[in-house]
């Protein structure tokens, strides 16, 4: 668990964040999102004491980060920022070691963990684990550098505008990898994005800045639901509101009986795919398919009652 208590950094009298208090539960992802100077990348620094704070106090699991030496959390912390931060003279295997050796682990243990960690990125070690950063693209330049960032297996992992770089192809790919790792190891991730799209996407929780100040943390439905401030809204955006509360749900909860006409849609997929379907083939109802089977129907009816504004 990370508690942040009334947390506060000023540079020359100029307050950059302003008194904020968080509990960020263990094994979740907390997405920190605000546009840009809204303090969010600096609070994120304070965990891992790239910045320390003027006042206020940071626990790590009920510990204050304030008596621990900044080079040992660091080496507890994982840290993936845009555009990576490889070593460009390093290949692939030796820059996912770099804690690792650090921290005094085996050669054999190492290559075992860089092996492991490049094949769940689906990154065959032995066609990348010698190759140089430059010879990579920018979607496998990225792997490499979470993969780096959760080479010692951190109980935490720090994300700073990790996507932000790259195309939307790529970064939506990136995406599920951070969940898939996430819900394997359950590490608890901050992640800090100017985008709310990403933030409802990857977010177990929300936390909206502006100008220093936490203005609301919530979970994705309350905080489009009942945002707690304009500002807040206006992130959200009024008119995606309702694209927004479908993208958090499966179509496989919302299967009525039925066969709908036409091309299925699979179970797994959000209901606003569905409700994008239904309104673009001007359909009432899509055929709902699991493993090979249609099951049932969504109907476009239900998920207009679903995406209604909240009264």
């Amino acid at each position: 668990m990370i508690e942040i208590d009334d947390i506060t950094k000023s540079y020359s009298g100029t307050v950059v964040v302003d008194h904020v208090n968080l509990t960020i539960e263990p094994r979740s992802i907390c997405v920190v999102v605000g546009t840009s100077g809204s303090g969010k990348t600096t609070l994120m620094r304070m965990i891992n004491k790239l910045v320390e704070p003027t006042s206020g106090h940071i626990r790590i699991d009920g510990e204050d980060i304030a008596g621990i030496p900044a080079y040992e959390l660091r080496r507890r912390i994982g840290y993936a920022i845009q555009g990576h931060g490889l070593f460009p003279h390093r290949t692939v295997g030796q820059n996912v070691a770099t804690v690792p050796k650090l921290l005094g682990w085996d050669k054999k243990k190492i290559a075992d963990r860089v092996d492991e960690l490049l094949s769940l990125f689906q990154l065959d070690p032995a066609e990348f684990r010698d190759r140089l950063p430059h010879e990579l693209s920018g979607g496998q330049q990225q792997r490499v550098g979470v993969a780096r960032a959760l080479a010692a297996s951190p109980n935490i992992l720090l994300m700073d505008e990790p996507y932000g770089a790259l195309d939307p192809v790529i970064r939506a790919k990136a995406q599920e990898d951070l969940l898939s790792i996430q819900r394997k190891f359950g590490t608890t991730v901050v992640l800090v994005t100017h985008d709310m799209e990403e933030a409802i996407h990857l977010g177990d929780t929300i936390a909206v800045m502006d100008k220093g100040k936490l203005l609301q943390c919530a979970k994705p439905a309350e905080i489009i639901a009942n945002p707690a401030t304009p500002f807040v809204a206006e992130l959200i955006g009024t008119s995606e509101r309702p694209f927004r509360l479908l993208s958090l749900a499966k179509v496989a909860d919302h299967i009525e009986a039925g066969e709908g006409a036409g091309e299925p849609i699979e179970a797994g997929a959000s209901l606003r795919d569905a409700y994008a379907e239904l309104l673009w083939s001007g359909r009432p109802a899509l055929p709902v398919r699991r493993d090979g089977q249609v099951v049932g129907q969504v109907t476009l009816d239900a998920l207009s009652r679903l995406a209604a504004r909240p009264q």
